[in-house]
C-alpha cells in the first residue's frame, strides 16, 4: 500500500505543481490583455482625433486647393473620373437608407457586399461610426453589450 500513497502523493504534488503554473501563466496572459487593450483604446482614441483633424482640415481647404492621399494598396491612383465616395460617406447613406439599428459588423457587411472593390474593416467603420456620433450626425444605442448606431435624420439634427 505504501506504493500507492507515494504514487498519490507524487501525482497530488505534480497537479499542485502545474495547477500553480498554471494560475501564474493565466496572470500573466491577462496582464498582456490589459496592456494590449490600453494600447488599443489609445490607438483608436488616436485615430478619432486623426479622422476630427482630417475632417476639419478638408473642410478648411477648397476642394480645388486638397491633396488627394495616394492608395496604399499599390492597386493604382484615383482614376480622373467620377470620385469615389468616401468610407464614411457610404457608412452615412447606409444608416440612411437602413432605418433600423445597424452594428459596426453589420455596416461593414454590407458596404463589403456593395462594394467589392474596397476593403472594409470593421475597426475602420467603427470607428468612423463613432465619429459620426461625436459630430451629432448619428445616434449610438446599447443593448446588453452590443452597441447600434443609427442616423440622424435632418430635423434631429437641425432641433440639437
Amino acid at each position: 500500500m505504501s506504493g500507492k500513497t507515494e504514487l498519490t502523493s507524487a501525482y497530488t504534488s505534480k497537479v499542485a505543481d502545474d495547477l500553480e503554473r498554471n494560475v501564474e501563466e493565466r496572470a500573466r496572459i491577462r496582464g498582456e490583455i490589459d496592456r494590449l487593450t490600453a494600447e488599443l483604446e489609445a490607438l483608436d482614441h488616436d485615430h478619432v482625433v486623426l479622422l476630427h483633424l482630417q475632417e476639419a482640415l478638408r473642410s478648411a481647404v477648397p476642394a480645388s486647393d486638397q491633396v488627394v492621399p495616394r492608395q496604399k494598396s499599390g492597386k493604382g491612383e484615383r482614376g480622373s473620373g467620377a470620385a469615389r465616395p468616401t468610407l464614411v460617406e457610404l457608412i452615412r447613406a447606409h444608416l440612411a437608407a437602413s432605418g433600423s439599428p445597424c452594428s459596426a459588423r453589420e455596416v461593414t457587411t454590407a458596404l463589403s457586399a456593395r462594394h467589392s472593390d474596397r476593403h472594409v474593416q470593421t475597426t475602420v467603420v467603427r470607428t468612423s461610426l463613432e465619429s459620426l456620433v461625436a459630430r451629432g450626425e448619428a445616434q449610438r444605442t446599447k443593448q446588453g453589450s452590443s452597441v447600434f448606431y443609427t442616423s440622424v435624420s435632418p430635423r434631429e439634427e437641425s432641433e440639437r
